[in-house]
């Protein structure tokens, strides 16, 4: 970048923080009140969304955990069923020799 444009970028970086401390400072107190306003209820709303967030991974959680324990559950009762059959299985045998 050449010095013209490197002095460009730094007067117009320079010229637009100094505005906006510059209007921060002047603004009238219903400009301020207003400010104030916007950002409790953009607080507001980052607490809202923080919490329907927290709930809707909670329940996601709880979904996927009750799917675990049902499909874990099916798995037992199914080894259960296995074992049982062996052992039929092995008791068939046995009469036939």
């Amino acid at each position: 970048m050449g010095q013209g444009n490197t002095k460009f970028v730094l007067g117009a970086t320079v010229g637009a923080v100094g505005g906006f401390a510059v209007g921060a400072f002047v603004s009238t107190p219903t400009a301020r009140s207003a400010r104030q306003s916007a950002l409790g209820g953009i607080d507001s709303s980052a607490r809202f969304l923080g919490r329907t967030v927290v709930r809707a991974v909670d329940g996601l959680g709880s979904a996927l955990e009750s799917a675990y324990t049902r499909v874990r559950g099916r798995e037992k009762y199914l080894e259960h069923e296995i074992d049982e059959l062996r052992e039929q299985i092995a008791r068939l045998q046995q009469r036939m020799d």
